[in-house]
């Protein structure tokens, strides 16, 4: 896909938005209006030029910013998970134990003593 300057503008500008915002879970229509591109475009083109889908990217930010919480605060798992966007604490424990291969309560006891 050819993406015009505009286009390549529009996409950073969607990227920026997520990371300026990982505690609200955007949809893909509100992240492509607020940008100022169609969904599709928005979608295809976030692929080409970063690499990973626009869902996927906007998971891993905020499984990696839930990482460095748990590393370097005391809040609790459910203050994390709420501060990330998602609406109950078990749903954020399933998706990072999938991404990390263990829950973040574990890996912050084992964190705490490395």
């Amino acid at each position: 896909m050819r993406l015009s300057s505009y286009d390549l503008e529009c996409i950073k500008s969607a990227k920026a938005f997520i990371d300026a915002d990982l505690n609200r879970h955007h949809t893909i229509a509100e992240i492509a209006a607020h940008s100022g591109i169609n969904t599709s475009k928005l979608k295809a083109g976030f692929k080409q030029l970063y690499g990973q889908g626009l869902y996927h990217y906007l998971r891993e930010q905020r499984l990696e910013k839930a990482k460095y919480l748990l590393a370097t605060s005391h809040k609790s798992l459910k203050q994390i998970s709420h501060l990330l966007g998602y609406n109950h604490t078990c749903n954020f424990i399933t998706s990072y134990r999938k991404r990390f291969g263990e829950g973040p309560a574990s890996w912050r006891r084992k964190s705490a003593f490395s």
